[in-house]
């Protein structure tokens, strides 16, 4: 162990930064930097332990050896970084919401009500997946749009952000929250069930994937998508309890923004 140790440690290292390099060569559309910044996080965590594991092994032998020391103060800050931010994440699993009580929304709304909004913000989405693009007047300029340059009085968009290149075949939203008398829908979650030919492959299989949204009937685009989704999901169960924790509990937590069911996710103070 002696004898072994310290070079065990540093192939530990070592590997870590190969798998690295690995990642970025390979890495598309952004994964690569994602898997990087994953793999430092897992070797600094196992090289932080297995330094301390080793140094504690023999302590009088290694306390006197840099490289040991070097390797240790090297993996500390990410690994322990790491770890707390692994406890404060783990912890949220236990933890309903983090919106401040005197912020939740807790708006009270007629299940018949909340049944009926449900299914037509359902078929609002249902009906801009099949339309695909709007058009609204605006003044002359040229505009890009789809891979394609207009000059001329119209502005197009996209009717919703979602994919356009999925199959759709079920349309759920999850959640919907209210405005302070329960009058006006203001935001959700949805959840998208479509076929991935990626799913499974080469069969290709169903996926849940699941979007927050803040909706406003009188805006060109009526229903925003969010920043935060979640997907690669096979039943819908799981990809619902992600996509809270993200709009009920992350947010409010680790993004330094509000939770949708805080009262100042709309509006804030």
């Amino acid at each position: 162990m002696k004898e072994h140790g310290i070079k065990i440690l540093y192939g530990i290292l070592v590997l870590g930064f190969i798998i690295s390099i690995f990642h970025i060569i390979n890495g598309k559309n952004g994964a690569g930097l994602g898997n990087v910044i994953e793999t430092l996080t897992i070797t600094s965590i196992v090289l932080f332990f297995s330094t301390l594991i080793y140094i504690f092994y023999s302590f009088k032998y290694n306390m006197k050896k840099v490289s040991v020391w070097f390797l240790l103060i090297l993996s500390c800050p990410l690994a322990l970084k790491s770890l707390t931010h692994l406890t404060k994440e783990y912890s949220l699993e236990f933890t309903e919401t983090t919106t401040p009580k005197k912020f939740l929304n807790e708006v009270k709304v007629d299940p018949n009500i909340y049944n009926r909004d449900k299914l037509k913000i359902e078929k609002l989405i249902d009906s801009l997946i099949k339309i695909k693009t709007i058009e609204r007047p605006a003044e002359l300029a040229l505009r890009y749009f789809n891979g394609q340059n207009y000059n001329d009085t119209i502005e197009r968009d996209w009717a919703i952000d979602l994919p356009t290149n999925l199959e759709c075949k079920e349309i759920i939203v999850d959640t919907l929250f209210y405005s302070k008398h329960g009058k006006e829908i203001t935001s959700g979650l949805l959840i998208t069930k479509v076929f991935n030919e990626y799913m499974n492959y080469p069969k290709g299989g169903i996926e849940f994937s699941g979007n927050g949204f803040v909706y406003n009937k009188n805006d060109f685009k009526p229903i925003k998508l969010l920043k935060y989704s979640v997907g690669g999901y096979e039943n819908y169960k799981p990809c619902s309890k992600r996509l809270r924790y993200y709009y009920l509990k992350k947010i409010g937590t680790f993004e330094n923004e509000y939770n949708m069911n805080d009262i100042r996710f709309i509006n804030p103070l």
